[in-house]
């Protein structure tokens, strides 16, 4: 299956470009019934998910210790901390990269109401997650075990969608309107947010609108040492709007982007600003018999990056600047219809995405270095589910065929120019990039069993199977110049792409048991995959000297890495569990564990959750919920000496999560983070960067101290 995606490409922006303004304009003559949309909702009902609340309003008895979030979060990666087997690799405190069962950045699908969100930044501190505010979110889901393949393009690593709060129509011959105002303060770093939700509506049609801003300092650690920087200034606006009728409905959303002098302390740079503007359209139809669900979309990204601005460097010869621009489209296209045989979905989806970055010196206008230029990266993809129930076992399959093809333009760099060893061996290395096929292409399959089996009134068992596919980022590709512009890795090497790189390959096993009574419920699952050409940096050989040297030049990196593809395997165990002990108290918590291991050579993989759990008693009245949170993390001692990574002791924390209902309109919310102040290093917290601070360059990053905080949200 070889074929060109260069010649579609056009053809496809084209036609979603159309269908952007032609649907804008016939917005007001199209909808959908509700009972269609429900009966579409229990058809594709998934098998087992874990579902994440913000708790705005819901009624007490409905929820779920052990899976919600705080709604004035900076940043809607922290929400996974609550997700059995899930994680946040933690750069900064607005760039949390998604990890599930210790897989991360693109292997893990992180979409926004379906939408593939492609960052601007080639080291990930615009992640998916970042593209959306807490407010406005009325869930994440978490799909557990092997994610089907209808839940996003990459799924090697499994699966999160974030559910938006849409316009909401009344169908009252009346203007009707209501919305939350919420506004939260945290101690340790003085943050606070301020965030608005209204919606009109009045016959079919439903409008809303959203503004959040947060601001925080740096933090401090148990032992008062300042984590910096870790500043942070924040702003998002957006509205949607919708039409519903008989027999199809739209919507169209934008969403804007604001962020400013934001610190990255784990990274060589920190965000000096990022500007985006997101575009959507969605909307359902029938098509005979079949239900079709549709949506289009629209990232331009700008991201700006330094490391002068908000870090000390007293080297004005080695300020640098990092502009790179993002744009990318997404569709996805679905059909689905019940018949006696089962439920049937039908998909075609992907994105098309284009990338740019280049470095430059302000105090130098000469110095320039083209990073990524006119990088191409567009995947294409191709789906079938079927679903059924037999008596009381539900099977799920689904097949999907995906295509993957890369292209970049020629690259340069002012360092070439310099008649020194540095400028012959920048010279060598661009001119062994440009003279290299730069177009790429790769066709995977993916499949999915899913299988749950309710064995009697109290036992359910899961089973899943998978094989999935991940074809290699632009920057494992195409980064020519040994640079750390690697994803968000965040080891403190610097890398360079290679080419040849095949797509990861994953054969997956995951086995779940559950036993749900009237007063508890536990649910373990075990899990294994090995994964054949895993992409994982390696030493450079001697046919790769040049980039070496260059390394050891400009960055004095004495262990430079090349995406290389290599054999690993994941295997480990999570659960979740809850009990009520009586009316008013409960407890609950959550466990996960998760060893990466190298299969061709004795080593572990990088950036590895250790061994977590946290427990939770909770006590519930009319009004009040309180919940004390015990956090436990086992010491890592199962690092990757390819990586240089370094070993963690375990810690605990204790901290304190209290809400009061005052009627249906008025909630309060507030409570203590590391209560006994105690100094804990997560071991996804990366090393700090930043000369001059209160820790030292590529010691380990401390954790928060102790920190009051308090939320108001009120709704009229």
């Amino acid at each position: 299956m070889n074929f060109s995606l260069k010649a579609s490409s056009l053809a496809i922006k084209t036609i979603l470009l159309t269908g952007l303004i032609s649907s804008t304009a016939a917005v007001t003559n199209v909808s959908a019934s509700e009972g269609d949309k429900a009966g579409a909702a229990k058809r594709t009902n998934d098998i087992e998910v874990i579902t994440i609340t913000n708790q705005r309003h819901s009624f007490l008895d409905e929820n779920a210790s052990y899976a919600q979030g705080k709604v004035s979060e900076p940043d809607l990666a922290n929400w996974l901390a609550s997700v059995p087997g899930a994680n946040i690799n933690a750069n900064g405190p607005v760039t949390g990269i998604a990890q599930y069962r210790g897989l991360y950045g693109d292997r893990v699908s992180a979409t926004l109401d379906g939408h593939i969100l492609i960052g601007a930044g080639p080291n990930a501190m615009d992640t998916p997650l970042s593209y959306s505010t807490p407010l406005i979110v009325d869930s994440m889901t978490v799909y557990r075990g092997i994610a089907p393949i209808t839940a996003g393009m990459n799924t090697l690593g499994g699966a999160i969608d974030v559910k938006m709060r849409k316009a909401e129509i009344s169908n009252q011959q009346n203007w009707q309107s209501f919305g939350d105002v919420q506004t939260g303060y945290r101690s340790n770093n003085d943050a606070s947010t301020l965030s608005s939700v209204v919606n009109f509506s009045k016959g079919n049609k439903g409008f809303m609108a959203y503004g959040n801003w947060q601001e925080g300092d740096s933090f401090e650690s148990g032992d008062n040492l300042e984590v910096s920087p870790t500043d942070f200034d924040k702003r998002q606006f957006g509205f949607d709007f919708r039409v519903a009728g008989d027999n199809s409905d739209i919507g169209l959303g934008y969403h804007y982007t604001d962020t400013n002098d934001s610190g990255t302390p784990a990274l060589a740079m920190d965000i000096e600003y990022i500007y985006s503007h997101r575009l959507s359209l969605d909307g359902s139809l029938m098509l005979g018999k079949w239900q079709g669900q549709w949506q289009l979309g629209y990232l331009d990204a700008e991201h700006g990056m330094t490391n002068f601005h908000m870090r000390a460097n007293d080297n004005p010869e080695k300020y640098r600047r990092n502009i790179a621009i993002g744009e990318t489209w997404n569709f996805k296209f679905t059909v689905d219809r019940s018949f006696d045989f089962g439920d049937i979905k039908l998909g075609l989806d992907g994105y098309l995405a284009e990338h740019d970055s280049v470095i430059t010196n302000p105090e130098n206008a000469m110095f320039e270095l083209v990073n990524f230029n006119g990088v191409t990266d567009d995947r294409l993809g191709l789906f079938a589910q079927w679903q059924q129930q037999f008596n009381q076992t539900q099977v799920q399959l689904g097949v999907r065929v995906k295509r993957a093809q890369s292209d970049a333009g020629e690259v340069a760099s002012s360092m070439a120019m310099m008649d020194n060893m540095m400028g012959g061996l920048a010279k060598a290395l661009r001119d062994n990039f440009n003279s290299s096929d730069r177009d790429t292409s790769e066709t995977n399959v993916d499949i999915a069993l899913n299988i749950e089996s309710q064995l009697t009134d109290t036992w359910s068992l899961y089973a899943g199977l998978g094989l999935k596919n991940r074809a290699p980022s632009y920057q494992e590709l195409y980064l020519w110049m040994p640079l750390e512009a690697t994803g968000g890795l965040a080891d403190g090497n610097t890398y360079i792409g290679d080419m040849g790189l095949d797509s990861e390959q994953a054969y997956q096993l995951d086995l779940g048991l559950t036993y749900q009574s009237k007063k508890g419920m536990v649910s373990p699952h075990v899990f294994y995959q090995r994964i054949d050409d895993y992409i994982q940096g390696t030493a450079l050989g001697m046919e790769d000297m040049s980039a070496a040297m260059m390394a050891q030049m400009m960055s004095g990196d004495d262990n430079p890495l090349q995406f290389t593809n290599v054999d690993a395997k994941l295997y480990g165990m999570d659960v979740n569990w809850s009990y009520q002990l009586s009316d008013a108290f409960s407890l609950s918590g959550i466990a996960s564990y998760v060893r990466g291991e190298r299969r061709d050579i004795d080593d572990d993989l990088y950036r590895i959750a250790p061994l977590n759990t946290q427990i939770n008693v909770s006590y519930q009245s009319d009004a009040l919920l309180a919940t004390l949170n015990w956090q436990l993390v086992a010491k890592q001692d199962k690092v990757s000496l390819t990586n240089d990574e370094q070993e963690t002791a375990g810690y605990g924390l204790l901290n304190l999560d209290v809400q009061y209902y005052l009627g249906a309109s008025l909630t309060l919310r507030g409570g203590i983070d590391n209560i006994l102040d105690k100094d804990y290093e997560n071991h996804l917290g990366g090393y700090n960067r930043v000369k001059n601070a209160d820790i030292a360059v590529m010691d380990r990053l401390r954790g928060e101290g102790a920190s009051a905080w308090a939320e108001v949200t009120y709704s009229f």
